[in-house]
């Protein structure tokens, strides 16, 4: 039976996203830097050669019948899509693509459900507008954290010195404190902070738009 099939790595894990006549399935295909593109390859050869995804030697597999689809939705950047259905509606399948190309995955699933899907738009809800926002906020407040306390070491007169395997980044960051000062964190950090905050009332007020797509009514 034809087989279509997506793929998504990252550092420790891959997704992969099978359409094998009416079912979807997602599998997950755990590694370290040095095993993870041995391993995926490994199961992408068995679901090629027609094994059943239980047995292709993924972490984990999730599925879902295509022709019990109730709902599915692809979100505003398109790189992840939902899929909502099973017998009572209440099982969800979800894939990040990374690609830009959930929307053309989901047309392929949705043609294989037997029925025909109308799109619609819908506004993501407060919390999922803040989630990015949050995301950066956090990792800039480190990043700054670890300027402004090599800033004030600076100050103090101490000899700062970069080692271990974050030795680069250290460096960075002590040339940026050296020439930026207390002073000059700050205002940085201030400035970061209203940027932040911006950015997280303008998608709160003008919340980004999904795609749902539902069955058509008789």
């Amino acid at each position: 039976m034809e087989s279509q099939i997506w793929l998504k790595s990252e550092e420790k894990w891959a997704y992969i996203l099978m359409l094998r006549g009416h079912e979807v399935h997602r599998l997950k295909v755990t590694g370290n830097m040095l095993t993870l593109k041995r391993n995926v390859k490994a199961v992408l050869e068995a679901l090629e050669q027609g094994r059943a995804p239980s047995e292709a030697g993924a972490k984990s597999v999730e599925s879902l019948d295509a022709r019990t689809i109730s709902k599915a939705k692809v979100s505003p950047e398109n790189n992840s899509l939902t899929l909502h259905g099973g017998e009572d509606g209440s099982k969800e399948l979800a894939y990040s693509t990374g690609d830009g190309n959930a929307g053309e995955i989901l047309q392929a699933v949705l043609a294989k459900s037997d029925r025909l899907f109308q799109p619609s738009q819908e506004a993501i809800s407060v919390f999922e507008a803040l989630v990015p926002p949050v995301i950066i906020g956090v990792f800039a407040g480190a990043l700054w954290g670890a300027l402004y306390h090599s800033a004030g070491q600076l100050a103090a007169g101490e000899v700062l010195e970069a080692h271990g395997r974050r030795a680069g980044m250290q460096k960075m960051i002590f040339r940026a404190a050296e020439l930026l000062g207390t002073n000059g964190t700050l205002a940085v950090g201030v400035a970061l902070l209203l940027l932040i905050f911006g950015w997280a009332a303008q998608r709160i007020i003008r919340r980004p738009k999904r795609t749902v797509w539902l069955p058509e009514q008789p």
